[in-house]
């Protein structure tokens, strides 16, 4: 074959992947269209929802960020909440509709950024397939309606993740600064990632080629990208708050929820909804009575501190959570689901049920077939691959330790589909009959994952998987 024919084959090959990825696109802005035109008069029904909204009506309104007029908070982390006040402030409409909208688009480039990162790591055939994998992703789709922080935080965390496939790949300090850049506006968008420089800029030292000095800039450069992002907020909360606070002062609160005597085992997350002597919050007014006067950063500081002293005088108990809320991490989707359960969204049966089955058969299907990915169908840059892995071990960990609750692995969806696709395009499950160390590694992690989801309905949420059947079947 001629170089000419060549050079046209590969221009054929190029147009048909990015005709498959414009039709892929094109079919998931229809259905993300319909789903926001049926769910026009959805309220906003998850308290989550209803803090965002507060926080960024009084942004809009010059209040700052605060819960009323001179009552400023660090509760929640900021950049969701200014992005919905400037969007508003732009369009002179406080709309919901208008922000699910935005939604829509902040989903659909995170497909793009999907796309490229898998044509970087792998191949075009498995860029296509992650980038239709997650753009039909069920419980994506869904969340494209909620007034939640999924999205946005999702395609700040893909991106982190493109810049550094990028910058392990050119080493140029400018990739590394904006890649930097990338991961603060994470931090700001959802806390869990803040104390992240700590491990990534260690590993871009040890991972991009280059002289010794050419890896200390690349680490610093990133630092550097981080911190002029996540600086200013930190300033401004540390001054409010009397005490060091980063992002929000919500971490300390949970963590002191997820590890003290009251905290139920199977759902740490309900810690919440205790009051009286069972309250997180009774031992600080017992302890210190003056307590109300203080600022949410002392209240989060005493809270974590109360936290790590109960998780060092019970280990045994702190390893039975952490093993539990580690299942509930990776556990069944059931955010939305259990929305209709509870009755907060009331579309047609016929739509839970089928909802329903998607959502649970896709998270399920991704699971099993990302963990024989992850074993047997990695990146052939190893650099890449182990940075993928510390992300989703660095988030599940913490959530491990914290509350373990299943929305929050929703953000690792897309770098779990890029190792799913690989594992479909490279038939993985053959290699399993090879035998070895990776095969039994790939059988272990499915076999974890169905005892868990195992455990999950048939033992922890059996009463409610009942329920749910029969609202399902009347």
């Amino acid at each position: 074959m001629s170089l000419t024919a060549m050079h046209r084959q590969r221009a054929h090959h190029i147009w048909l992947g990015h005709r498959g990825l414009l039709l892929i696109l094109g079919v998931g802005l229809l259905i993300r269209f319909a789903l926001l035109y049926t769910t026009s008069d959805m309220g906003l029904m998850i308290v989550d929802e209803q803090h965002y909204h507060i926080l960024a009506h009084n942004l809009l309104h010059g209040y700052g960020f605060a819960w009323e007029p001179d009552l400023p908070t660090s509760l929640r982390p900021p950049l969701y909440p200014f992005i919905i006040a400037l969007v508003w402030k732009i369009a002179g409409s406080e709309s919901v509709e208008l922000i699910r909208g935005i939604q829509i688009f902040l989903n659909l480039f995170n497909v793009l950024i999907l796309y490229w990162v898998g044509e970087l790591l792998f191949d075009r055939r498995v860029a296509l397939f992650a980038a239709a994998s997650f753009c039909f992703y069920p419980s994506f789709i869904a969340f494209n309606s909620l007034f939640l922080t999924e999205v946005l935080f999702t395609l700040f965390l893909t991106l982190t993740a493109s810049g550094y496939v990028m910058l392990i790949k050119t080493g140029r300090p400018s990739v590394a600064w904006a890649t930097g850049c990338a991961l603060g506006l994470a931090s700001l968008t959802r806390s869990i990632l803040w104390p992240f420089p700590a491990v990534l800029c260690p590993l871009a030292f040890f991972s991009v080629r280059g002289s010794r000095w050419m890896r200390i800039q690349i680490a610093l450069s990133l630092l550097l990208g981080y911190v002029l992002v996540v600086a200013p907020w930190a300033v401004r909360n540390t001054r409010l708050q009397e005490v060091v606070t980063v992002i929000d002062t919500m971490g300390g609160l949970n963590l002191r929820m997820g590890n003290y005597e009251h905290t139920p085992l199977n759902r740490a997350w309900d810690a919440i909804s205790l009051t009286g002597e069972q309250s997180w919050a009774h031992e600080l007014r017992r302890e210190h009575p003056d307590a109300s006067t203080w600022t949410e950063g002392r209240k989060e500081k005493w809270a974590q501190r109360k936290a790590l002293m109960y998780m060092l005088a019970n280990p045994l108990t702190t390893l039975k959570r952490a093993i539990v809320k580690f299942f509930n991490f990776w556990g069944l989707e059931r955010t939305v689901i259990a929305g209709w359960q509870q009755g907060l969204y009331h579309p047609p049966r016929w739509f839970s049920a089928i909802g329903t089955l998607l959502i649970t058969g896709a998270y399920v299907l991704t699971m099993l077939l990302a963990s024989l990915g992850l074993f047997l169908a990695p990146p052939a840059d190893a650099r890449a691959h182990i940075f993928l892995v510390l992300v989703m071990v660095f988030v599940s960990g913490v959530h491990t330790l914290v509350f373990g609750h299943e929305r929050y692995h929703l953000p690792l969806i897309p770098l779990l589909l890029l190792y799913a696709t690989a594992a479909v395009t490279r038939r993985s499950w053959h290699r399993l009959r090879d035998g070895g160390r990776t095969a039994a590694a790939a059988i272990i992690a499915c076999i974890g994952l169905f005892v868990g989801w195992g455990r999950e309905v048939f033992i922890v949420d059996v009463h409610r998987i009942k329920e749910l059947l029969r609202l399902l079947m009347s």
